[in-house]
């Protein structure tokens, strides 16, 4: 594989980065892990199978991105770039976009 390592995520996350680990490793929504979740904490084994999560998955980098955010970044990019075209914003919001979006 190309080394990329389930953890928890440092930068997305609202209890202990379980579900935003999980949703940047398989490069989907983080809401949609956070709402399965939920709906395994009501039927039962969810909050049990997030305790465990927690304890085993390793915490992740401080400030790194993953492939999946990477992505995400480069469409907000484009859809900034877009807006720019199109004139809705100026050159320097476009160029703070950028640098925010593509900060490491």
């Amino acid at each position: 594989m190309d080394g990329h390592q389930l953890t928890r995520s440092e930068t997305n996350k609202r209890i202990a980065g379980v579900c935003g680990g999980l949703a940047e490793y398989f490069g989907i929504d983080p809401i949609l892990v956070r709402v399965a979740f939920v709906l395994l904490a009501l039927m039962g084994p969810g909050v049990i199978a997030y305790i465990v999560l927690w304890i085993v998955m390793p915490r992740g980098t401080p400030g790194a991105v993953s492939a999946g955010l990477r992505g995400r970044a480069s469409s907000a990019v484009r859809i900034a770039e877009d807006r720019f075209a199109r004139g809705e914003i100026g050159a320097e919001d476009l160029a703070q976009i950028r640098a925010d979006l593509t900060r490491s």
